[in-house]
């Protein structure tokens, strides 16, 4: 089957990173059906750098009203049977797409398709490899349809890591509606689990592009990131459209939002916010009784309770 691609660049004041973006997708191996680029209310030079593309880049400019709207703007003018997302300040390797292609080729089951990629870690001072933190991890079947589908992989953690690494059928999202444009942070996370709700997944092993990292980056602070995921966990589960199919993973659903709820404690506590830090870790226990998630909460618990005691006694002393 000839497929059409459709690709979506939201940008907001991205001038200094646009024309590369841009560059990438005309530079695939496949030629792309459409290029959109929806501009988000820019107060930069952004729109000319974009029109002096002419005919081979449709812009759509529009008030600022936040990356899931602009990316919904987009979906909304694309023609393709597959769409694709690249963040403005990304550049796609000149495969990517054709790679991704063959996968839906070769799996037509399959409707959502995201691969691995580079990025400069500034802790280490190296670029890694984005898949290379699930080396060891058995649930991850690459290059070929999951086998526990995308849901349960999802519920640990947002595996996808960013939407320039994302193609999917255009049908999926007309199942699932559009980007929830009243999240701040993680309505990507939300999109892929609805995805996952409704359709196969496939995730390859091979990095088809370098995600840039700066101090802009919405997901740089964490503790904010975890909270939204979090959020996002309840708002599926309380979703009637998916909650029947949630259910077929019940028991996994509640043990992740507790080991969810457990680690954003510990990162309450590291900012110094103690008392939200042990609500947090309550939350956890009362999430899912069993036995792992008490020993979960006793660990988390008892640990910076021991600490916060021991901080105390210190400063009596002194």
């Amino acid at each position: 089957m000839k497929y059409k691609i459709s690709v979506v660049i939201p940008v907001y004041n991205g001038s200094k990173f646009i024309e590369r973006a841009i560059d990438s997708v005309l530079k695939q191996t496949v030629a792309v059906h459409e290029l959109i680029v929806v501009n988000d209310g820019s107060t930069d030079d952004t729109a000319e750098k974009v029109a002096r593309y002419g005919a081979s880049v449709t812009l759509i400019s529009i008030p600022n009203g936040g990356v899931a709207n602009a990316r919904n703007v987009g979906v909304g003018a694309c023609t393709g049977d597959l769409i694709a997302f690249l963040d403005a300040d990304d550049v796609w390797g000149a495969q990517k797409l054709e790679v991704q292609l063959k996968a839906f080729d070769t799996y037509p089951n399959v409707g959502f398709c995201c691969c691995d990629y580079t990025y400069w870690d500034h802790d280490s001072g190296q670029m890694l490899n984005h898949f290379a933190k699930f080396a060891n991890d058995d649930d991850f079947n690459y290059d070929q349809p999951l086998r526990l589908t995308g849901l349960p992989l999802l519920l640990r953690q947002n595996f996808v890591g960013t939407c320039s690494a994302v193609m999917f059928r255009s049908s999926v999202i007309q199942q699932t509606g559009p980007f929830d444009s009243t999240l701040r942070q993680s309505e990507d996370y939300d999109m892929w689990i609805r995805m996952s709700l409704v359709t196969d997944f496939i995730v390859l092993s091979t990095p088809l592009f370098e995600k840039t990292t700066h101090e802009t980056n919405l997901t740089n602070n964490f503790l904010e990131t975890m909270v939204c995921h979090e959020a996002v966990l309840l708002k599926t589960y309380a979703d009637d459209k998916f909650k029947a199919r949630l259910a077929v993973f019940h028991e996994r659903y509640w043990d992740e939002l507790a080991k969810h709820r457990f680690f954003i404690g510990d990162l309450y506590y590291e900012r110094g916010k103690r008392l939200t830090a042990f609500t947090y870790y309550i939350k956890g226990i009362a999430s899912h009784v069993t036995r792992e998630n008490l020993g979960l909460f006793i660990y988390h618990f008892s640990r910076k309770l021991i600490r916060t005691l021991s901080f105390g006694l210190i400063r009596n002393r002194s």
